[in-house]
C-alpha cells in the first residue's frame, strides 16, 4: 500500500508517495506543481494525476492502492496574510471589547517610529461587549445577559457575519457562559461558526486569548470551504477515507477536527519539514542539525536538538497565538521574494513575493518584478531547460530585462552584477535567520549541520554555511518537497492545555493529579476516534512554570504521577532549565506552575519512508557566473547528477561544480566538495573542516 503527503505552498505544491504499488518494490516518488490559487482543490487532483503518472497509473487505480493522504496547507496562513477571511464578530464580556486593540506593547519595534501593528481583523462595531462576569476563581460574578446575546446576534445578521469569536474573563476556568452563549447563536444565527476561548485556548492571558480565538473564528469557515470541496473532488476517484492533516505541533489529525480549527494548521506544512528534519539527523546520526527550508515564497528555519519541545506562544504575521507549536522561524526570502529599490536608492530583497502566477519575470507569465529567481537564471545557476525536471522552460532574457530596468540601470551597474548582489543580500538575510535560532538563542552554530531543503536552497546552502561556519550542509534528494517527505513519518496527535495555579508553598500533587487524569481521558477519546487503539497511545506531560513575579513561563517536562516527593525534584528540573535558557537561576526565590500541558501522541512506528530514489549519472559542463563559487568573470563548471553520489562516500566532487537533483540544483564552491553519506543524502563540507 502507498501514503500520500501533500504541502500546498504559496508557489508550488508538492506531492510525495512511498511504499509498495501493486506487489512492486517499495519506492519514494514525488512531484512538484504550480499551485492554483483560483482552484486550490482542482488543482491538487491535477497534481495527484501527475504522481499518478509517475507510478504509470491513473488516479483511480493509485488511490485504490493509497491507505492514507495526508495534507499541509498555507491556505489558512494565506487567507490572513491576504486578509480575506471570514466577516469576524467578538463577543467579549462588557467593558472590555478593545482589549483586541489595546493589545500589548510592540517591545521589539519600540524604536521604530514608523512601526505598524497589524489591522485588527474585528472592527469595532462588531466588537459586542456581553454582560456577565467571573471571577478569578471561576465563579460567577454576573448572570449571562442572554438578552445581549440575542440583540448582538440581531446585529451580527444585519451586518453578514459569517462567524463569531466568543471570548469572556476567566472562561479557561469556567467555560459555562461560553458554551452557553454558543447554544443562543446557533439558535439566532443557524449556519454561523462559533469558536469558544475556553475551547481554542483554554489558558490565562486574556489579549492572547482573545487574539487566537479571533484568528480561528477568521480563517476556519475559509478552510471548511476548502475542505468540502477537497473530499467531493476525492470522492470523484474513488477516495472515501479520512483525510489527516498537519498540524502545527508537528502531529496529525483529520478534517472533521480541523474543520473547527483552522488556526492549528498556520504552521502545517513547515511543521512537515520540522519532522524531515529530524528524520534526516537520525538518519545520519547528527544530534544537532538546522533546517532551512527556501520555498517560493518564504524562508523557514527549524533546529532539531536533544529538547525538540513545542512552544507555548508564537506570533503570526504579528498575530499572538496562543497554541503549541513547533518553533519555526519564517522570513520573506523565498525564490519568489521581490527585489526593489527604496527611496534612499538601497536594494532590498523580499517580504513580497511574485508568488506563482505571475511568478518570477523568467516564467514568461507575466511577471514585471525583478525576483531571487530570476537572478539565479541570469548568473546561470538554473537551467533554462530544466526547471521543475524540464517540465517547465524559463525566459533568461525576460530575467535580464527585469533586473537590468528595475535594479542595474538606477545602480549604473550590469544585469549580472545586479543578480549577483540579489544573491548576496538573499543568502545574508537567510544567515541572518539561522542566526536567530543559534546564537541568539544561546546555540553555536559550529556545533551544527545544516540540512538544505525547497527547490531555490540548495544554491545557497554552501555559501550559507561557510558564511555561519557550520560544519557541514546535507542534502537529501527529497530535498525539493522535503516538507511533503516529512509528513510521511508524523504520527497522529492532539494536545490539551489547562490554566492550572499552584505556588511551591501551596504544594497539592493530590489536585495536580485530578486535571492529569482529566485531561488524559480526554486525550484517550480523540485518540480513539482518530483510530489509535489504547496501546499505542503515548502521553508526554509538561508543566509551564517561572519564578513569581516574572512574565512568561518555561516548559518542564515531566514524567509520571506527583508525590509529595515531587515538589523538590520539580525545583531541581526547573532551576536546571531556567539556568540553561537564561544563565542564571534565582534559589531564593519562589516558583509557580501556570498551565499544564498534555501531548496525546500514537506511538512511533518504524521509519515508512522508503529509500530514496536514485537516479543515473548525468555530466555536462555550464557557463556561469563564478562569484557565487568564489570566483570572478565567467568560469565553466562541471554539472553532475545527484544519482554520481548514491554510495556511501565512496566519490567526491570537488567544487567548483553544480549537481542536479530533480527538481533542484546544489552548488558548491570553490574549496568545498560534495560526498554521499547515506543513500540519498549529499554532505558538502569546506576542505579542512571536520564535519
Amino acid at each position: 500500500m502507498i501514503k500520500i503527503a501533500i504541502d500546498t505552498g504559496g508557489t508550488f505544491t508538492d506531492y510525495t508517495a512511498v511504499g509498495m504499488f501493486q506487489n512492486s518494490e517499495p519506492k519514494t516518488v514525488f512531484v512538484k506543481n504550480l499551485t492554483d490559487h483560483n482552484h486550490l482543490a482542482q488543482g491538487m487532483i491535477a497534481g495527484l494525476k501527475k504522481l499518478a503518472d509517475a507510478w504509470h497509473t491513473d488516479l483511480e487505480t493509485l488511490l485504490s492502492e493509497t491507505e492514507q493522504i495526508i495534507h499541509g496547507t498555507t491556505l489558512a496562513l494565506n487567507a490572513l496574510l491576504e486578509k480575506k477571511g471570514a466577516v469576524t464578530a467578538l463577543f467579549t464580556t462588557e467593558g472590555f471589547r478593545d482589549a483586541l486593540e489595546i493589545r500589548r506593547s510592540q517591545l521589539e519595534n519600540q524604536w521604530d517610529l514608523r512601526a505598524e501593528t497589524p489591522d485588527v481583523l474585528v472592527p469595532r462595531r462588531l466588537r459586542l461587549g456581553i454582560a456577565q462576569r467571573m471571577d478569578y476563581k471561576g465563579d460567577i460574578l454576573k448572570v449571562l445577559d442572554e438578552q445581549a446575546v440575542r440583540n448582538a446576534c440581531l446585529k451580527c445578521k444585519a451586518y453578514g457575519v459569517q462567524s463569531i469569536a466568543v471570548c469572556y474573563l476567566f472562561s479557561f476556568l469556567n467555560p459555562e457562559h461560553e458554551k452557553r452563549t454558543a447554544e443562543i447563536i446557533r439558535e439566532e444565527l443557524p449556519g454561523v461558526f462559533v469558536a469558544l476561548s475556553s475551547d481554542v485556548a483554554p489558558k490565562i492571558r486574556e489579549y492572547e486569548r482573545t487574539s487566537t480565538t479571533v484568528l480561528n473564528a477568521y480563517l476556519t469557515p475559509v478552510l471548511q470551504d476548502y475542505l468540502r470541496t477537497v473530499k467531493k473532488e476525492l470522492a470523484q476517484y474513488g477516495w472515501g477515507k479520512p483525510i489527516h492533516m498537519m498540524m502545527n505541533s508537528g502531529g496529525l489529525s483529520d478534517t472533521d477536527a480541523m474543520s473547527s480549527f483552522a488556526v492549528r494548521t498556520l504552521f502545517s506544512g513547515p511543521a512537515g519539514g520540522a519532522c524531515g528534519n529530524e528524520a534526516i539527523g537520525k538518519m545520519t546520526e547528527k544530534p544537532y542539525t538546522v533546517l532551512a527550508d527556501m520555498g517560493g515564497t518564504s524562508f523557514d528555519v527549524h533546529v532539531a536538538d536533544s529538547k525538540n519541545q513545542l512552544i507555548p506562544q508564537s506570533k503570526i504575521a504579528g498575530y499572538p497565538l496562543s497554541i503549541p507549536t513547533i518553533d519555526i522561524t519564517s522570513i520573506g526570502a523565498g525564490g519568489g521574494s521581490i527585489a526593489r529599490l527604496d527611496e534612499s536608492g538601497r536594494l532590498l530583497v523580499g517580504p513580497d513575493s511574485a508568488g506563482s502566477v505571475p511568478g518570477p519575470a523568467c516564467y514568461g507569465l507575466g511577471g514585471t518584478e525583478p525576483t531571487v529567481t530570476d537572478a539565479l537564471v541570469v548568473l546561470g545557476l538554473i537551467d533554462e531547460d530544466s526547471f521543475l525536471g524540464g517540465q517547465m522552460g524559463l525566459n533568461k532574457k525576460l530575467a535580464e530585462k527585469v533586473i537590468h530596468d528595475k535594479v542595474a540601470a538606477p545602480l549604473d551597474i550590469s544585469a549580472t552584477e545586479g543578480a549577483n548582489i540579489i544573491y548576496r543580500i538573499a543568502t545574508e538575510m537567510m544567515a541572518d535567520a539561522v542566526r536567530l535560532v543559534t546564537i541568539q538563542k544561546g546555540n553555536d552554530p559550529r556545533k551544527f549541520s545544516l540540512i538544505g531543503a525547497g527547490g531555490a536552497f540548495p544554491l545557497f546552502a554552501a555559501n550559507m554555511m561557510d558564511a555561519l561556519h557550520m560544519k557541514e550542509v546535507l542534502f537529501p534528494v527529497t530535498g525539493p518537497v522535503f516538507c511533503a517527505w516529512g509528513m510521511l513519518g508524523a504520527t497522529r496527535r492532539c494536545d490539551f492545555t489547562r490554566s492550572f495555579f499552584m505556588e511551591k508553598g501551596q504544594w497539592d500533587p493530590s489536585k495536580i493529579n485530578v486535571v492529569i487524569t482529566d485531561m488524559k481521558e480526554e486525550g484517550k477519546a480523540e485518540l480513539g476516534r482518530l483510530g489509535v487503539p489504547e496501546n499505542e497511545q503515548n502521553f508526554r506531560l509538561t508543566l509551564e512554570m517561572r519564578y513569581i513575579g516574572q512574565h512568561h513561563e518555561i516548559a518542564i517536562p515531566w514524567q509520571g504521577t506527583f508525590t509529595s516527593e515531587s515538589r523538590d525534584a520539580l525545583e531541581i528540573a526547573f532551576n536546571r532549565t531556567h539556568e540553561s535558557i537564561y544563565e542564571y537561576v534565582e534559589t531564593d526565590k519562589e516558583w509557580e506552575i501556570m498551565n499544564i500541558h498534555l501531548a496525546c501522541v500514537e506511538r512511533e512506528k518504524e521509519n515508512t519512508r522508503f529509500p530514496f530514489p536514485e537516479n543515473d549519472i548525468l555530466l555536462a559542463n555550464r557557463t556561469v557566473a563564478g562569484n557565487p563559487f568564489g570566483q570572478t568573470g565567467e568560469i565553466s563548471v562541471p554539472v553532475y547528477h545527484a544519482g554520481d553520489l548514491t554510495g556511501n562516500g565512496t566519490k567526491s566532487i570537488n567544487g567548483p561544480a553544480l549537481i542536479n537533483f530533480d527538481y533542484t540544483t546544489v552548488l558548491i564552491p570553490a574549496g568545498f566538495a560534495g560526498k554521499s553519506v547515506k543513500n540519498g543524502v549529499l554532505s558538502i563540507t569546506k576542505e579542512g573542516a571536520e564535519a
